[in-house]
């Protein structure tokens, strides 16, 4: 019990260390920092193990978002989760394309990949290989299903992400970005000490 207690709080304290330095303390407006989370979202969801981690960063790149806070949420979608998170876009996929379900397929797919995981000497490589070989059959609706719940959640994690973020930082700082970055207005200052000099220079030649 103890064990189990330390990993959550050991779990907790890089969540929170990740969602305060990484996302609202981040130097990068609100908008694009919610739009790096949404993608993170939406490539977990897709059926692409292996490389979900380039895919993320490339449609942060594309689409002008925060290219580091989606990296991390990929990451949700592991070996552990694959059948959890794959098997309800699968539902969907062939609820919207009209095909059976294939439950039995699923259910050996499930049995094969759990042994493949109690195995130590298991490879990355091996994994991968296992997915594109077991999914294949049922990469149709997979991919839709996947798609579909993809969007979803990325489209209501961006608008949440981003309502939190304009939330935190206003009521910590009073603006949208970190005090930081935000360049300091001489203006005043600089028009103050001219307008004292012009002020001192009149009053002198008054006197003269």
């Amino acid at each position: 019990m103890k064990f189990v207690s330390t990993k959550i709080r050991q779990t907790w304290k890089r969540i929170k260390d990740f969602c305060v330095y990484k996302v609202l303390h981040a130097d990068d407006p609100p908008h694009r920092l919610a739009l790096g989370i949404a993608i993170g979202m939406f490539v977990t969801f897709m059926p692409l193990i292996g490389f979900q981690m380039m895919l993320s960063v490339f449609l942060a790149w594309f689409l002008r978002a925060n290219k580091l806070v989606g990296v991390p949420l990929v990451w949700i979608s592991n070996p552990l989760t694959i059948i959890p998170i794959y098997y309800p876009c699968y539902w969907i996929g062939c609820k919207f394309s009209g095909m059976p379900v294939a439950s039995e397929e699923w259910a050996r797919l499930k049995v094969n990949w759990q042994m493949l995981q109690a195995n130590p000497t298991t490879t990355w490589g091996a994994k991968v290989e296992f997915w594109w070989q077991g999914f294949r059959d049922i990469a149709g609706p997979l991919g839709l299903g996947c798609i579909i719940v993809g969007l979803s959640v990325g489209v209501v994690s961006y608008y949440l992400s981003l309502l939190a973020i304009r939330r935190y930082r206003f009521q910590r700082w009073g603006q949208l970005m970190p005090p930081s970055l935000t360049p300091v207005d001489s203006s005043h200052s600089t028009g103050g000490s001219q307008g004292e000099e012009q002020e001192e220079s009149a009053t002198g030649g008054n006197a003269a």
